[in-house]
């Protein structure tokens, strides 16, 4: 018969089971979900600088303020995937690390006025700039993350108003 084989008495299907699965009650076998989705440390290096800041917010928050690039206002307003946003972490660290500190200025004002142009003539739309500049970088994988919730915070807004 099909499927008589998978059925197992009930003494056996637990015999095989280890103990401390046996002895659990429900309450401990429950996954627990009450951090979900809370921000773990991860300490991001500045896109200007050596300075190491303590979480990405507070890179970007810097990246914006001492620098005037606000990444995450150009990845919501360009509605960046998230090859894009890593496209464009990518191009401004590798830009920055090829001229000296002193040229920040001048990578801020390529990327706004990139920004303000057609999407085919953003300078990080380049394959090249998929290869991370630093290993295991955190704005790579949380810039994107970051700007579809504030997207989605201010769709809701927005939806409110209208």
């Amino acid at each position: 018969r099909p499927g008589a084989a998978a059925r197992l008495p009930p003494r056996l299907a637990t015999a095989a089971l280890p103990s401390h699965v046996m002895s659990a009650s429900d309450d401990e076998l429950e996954p627990d979900f009450e951090d979900w989705g809370e921000d773990e440390p991860a300490p991001t290096k500045c896109l200007f600088t050596d300075t190491i800041y303590d979480s990405v917010a507070e890179c970007l928050a810097a990246a914006a303020t001492t620098h005037g690039l606000d990444l995450m206002k150009i990845a919501r307003s360009l509605r960046l995937s998230m090859v894009g946003c890593v496209q464009l972490v990518n191009y401004v660290r590798f830009c920055v690390a090829k001229k000296s500190a002193a040229d920040g200025a001048a990578v801020v004002a390529a990327v706004v006025s990139a920004a303000g142009g057609p999407e085919g003539e953003w300078p990080w739309r380049d394959d090249a700039y998929l290869a991370p500049v630093l290993p295991d970088d955190p704005l790579l994988y949380s810039l994107a993350a970051m700007a579809d919730d504030g997207g989605e915070e201010e769709e809701a807004a927005e939806a409110e108003e209208g």
